[in-house]
């Protein structure tokens, strides 16, 4: 079915600070010209770095500034007013506060085609798994950002396989670097959220015990988060001041990782791994858990490694057989890493599937 560019979709989120939604949000905002829809983008509890940048690069962005956790009914009065004002054919929610006040709203102003998207690997209580299971309902589609995710919601009764859609998240493909010049350590790079989920007290860790294993390491940690405080005072007491790098959040974090002979995403629940694909448009070569998308996204040994476990040792004893490897391994698989995602992830594939999508859900509602 083609189409004029004269329908809009409404995204809506939760914020538009910093994160994997935000960053999804930025590359859709940034690349919107190729598709046939008008692209708008709403948050709910407001703005942060992503914001600032669509709003300077005049991209149709509304900060609600409202309350986001659910339940909120300010939050879907919020969005039922600027759903009316707006008049999208589409509205789009991503993440579990934007599902659940996004579908309601859209629901009411009688949207044609509303879809929820779930932007993780979800762990549920059995109360959220009865209230998304009715949130659900409201949609005409599901979406997943992995089979990983698809495979968990569908397995926790929330949604039947028939009516959930995997659409891979588009990545903002990098420009392969230079390789790195040769050094005397093994230079590590992360990049992500400092929360629980993504374990970097593991990856310290490791560190730690590979230095204690004669292995010489540094390791450079790209973002921000809640467990800052506590890595900077595991660093210290651990003694790697001079051997782990803190350099907070970045907005081109990749530029700080352009001699990495490595980069590491042991993260203990991963509904996609954003960072890692970008890692791999570079040609750095990359070892992540073998957790959410990942799997559907490295073939162990042929253009990346996954790790079997998150513990400190396992993240180690990984770590130390690829630094052990000859150089030139490491230049082949981060060249076939480049290789896998260039086409496969970029925004142009994903918004040609995205347009897909919605000119079906659309049409069906024609018919």
């Amino acid at each position: 079915m083609r189409r004029s560019k004269i329908d809009a979709v409404m995204h809506i989120t939760s914020s538009l600070g910093f994160g994997g939604v935000e960053s999804h949000m930025k590359i859709l905002a940034l690349n919107s010209h190729i598709s046939r829809y008008e692209h708008l983008f709403c948050a709910i509890s407001g703005g942060g770095a992503v914001a600032d940048e669509l709003i300077a690069a005049q991209c149709p962005v509304k900060l609600l500034n409202v309350q986001s956790k659910i339940p909120s009914l300010t939050a879907v009065w919020a969005l039922i007013w600027e759903i009316r004002a707006q008049r999208p054919s589409i509205v789009h929610c991503h993440g579990a506060e934007a599902n659940f006040h996004g579908l309601i709203a859209g629901t009411l102003c009688q949207v044609p085609v509303c879809i929820a998207e779930e932007i993780g690997f979800p762990n549920h209580s059995k109360k959220a798994r009865l209230i998304f299971r009715w949130t659900y309902r409201l949609a005409d589609s599901v979406v997943a950002i992995s089979q990983a995710v698809k495979r968990k919601i569908v397995d926790m009764g929330e949604i039947q396989t028939s009516r959930c859609h995997v659409l891979l998240n588009p990545t903002q493909m990098l420009e392969e670097r230079n390789l790195p010049t040769l050094s005397d350590e093994f230079r590590v790079g992360f990049v992500g959220r400092l929360e629980e989920v993504k374990n970097p007290i593991g990856l310290v860790r490791a560190v730690s015990l590979l230095r204690d294993r004669g292995v010489s390491i540094v390791l450079r940690v790209v973002g921000d988060g809640s467990q800052r405080t506590i890595l900077e005072q595991e660093v210290a007491t651990l003694g790697l001041t001079e051997h782990v790098i803190l350099g907070g959040f970045a907005s081109e974090p990749f530029a700080q990782l352009l001699d990495a002979d490595l980069y590491v995403q042991p993260s203990i629940s991963e509904g996609f791994g954003l960072a890692l694909v970008e890692a791999m448009s570079m040609g750095i070569p990359v070892l992540a858990t073998a957790v959410g998308g990942a799997p559907e996204i490295i073939c162990d040994g042929e253009n990346g490694w996954l790790l079997s476990g998150t513990s400190p040792a396992e993240i180690a004893d990984k770590i130390e057989k690829i630094a052990k490897a000859k150089k030139a391994l490491l230049e082949a698989i981060g060249k076939k890493g480049r290789e896998s995602v260039v086409n496969r992830f970029s925004p142009a594939v994903y918004i040609k599937e995205c347009d897909a999508f919605y000119d079906r859900l659309l049409s069906e509602q024609h018919s």
